[in-house]
């Protein structure tokens, strides 16, 4: 994707492709309805299938290996790990033992 498509962005075209499938309507009417433009959901619909083709699926209970450089955290960077429904923002300087209460806490098993 390019630099600047948001991750609100993506989901905003994520919803609407899959509301759209599951609506039975035609392109045409379900752009009408929704006030967007055909051309922009069948350009969504194509650049999310690809998307999801070059992206591996993991499943929702596997933890991802991660990284992270000393050189690569910034003043006021942070990362966001997001769990189902739950969104955990974590800053540099955290509490490691309040972070594993939490996670045990929504049931994220680590």
């Amino acid at each position: 994707m390019g630099t600047n498509v948001t991750h609100e962005k993506i989901q905003y075209w994520q919803n609407h492709v899959e509301v759209f499938k599951s609506s039975g309507l035609s392109r045409e009417d379900y752009s009408k309805e929704n006030g967007i433009r055909v051309y922009q959901l069948d350009y969504w619909r194509r650049k999310l299938a690809r998307l999801n083709k070059t992206q591996s699926v993991i499943p929702a209970n596997q933890w991802v290996p991660v990284k992270i450089s000393d050189e690569a955290i910034e003043k006021d960077s942070h990362i966001d790990l997001r769990i189902g429904r739950v969104r955990v923002e974590i800053k540099p300087g955290f509490d490691s033992k309040l972070l594993a209460e939490v996670l045990r806490a929504i049931g994220a098993g680590c």
